[in-house]
């Protein structure tokens, strides 16, 4: 086989590499809302928990607020990671179900490109 025959890893001409920005972003986009909807759920429940104690007349402490907020961000997060597993377990249980069309497509395509590869062979031999 010549070498020019070959492609090339990205045949596009003028295709630039992607910068990391642009293959990160959307992880730093999601953490920057995770950590900006955590810290919302922080000082509204500050606020909260600073009423309640002065509505009992209590005096705030923090070690009493930060278990609060842990425990109900805990709890929060348990339910939210108990249907992403579900949903997971649901998706893996029914994969074959939704995929099986095109993978017996792309077995197709596959044999018919292995058998217009030897037919080249066969030709060039």
């Amino acid at each position: 086989m010549n070498p020019s025959d070959e492609l090339a890893p990205d045949p596009r001409p003028n295709h630039q590499r992607e910068s990391h920005a642009r293959r990160w972003g959307a992880v730093y986009v999601l953490a920057v809302l995770f950590v900006g909807s955590w810290l919302g759920q922080f000082f509204t429940q500050l606020s909260e928990f600073r009423s309640d104690q002065q509505e009992h007349g209590q005096a705030f402490q923090w070690a009493d607020y930060l278990t609060n907020f842990f425990a109900s961000t805990f709890e929060n997060w348990q339910s939210e990671w108990l249907q992403l597993v579900f949903q997971a377990i649901l998706l893996l249980g029914a994969k074959h179900l939704i995929f099986r069309v095109d993978a017996e497509d792309m077995e197709r395509l596959e044999a018919k490109v292995d058998k217009l590869t030897e037919q080249l062979d066969r030709e060039r031999a």
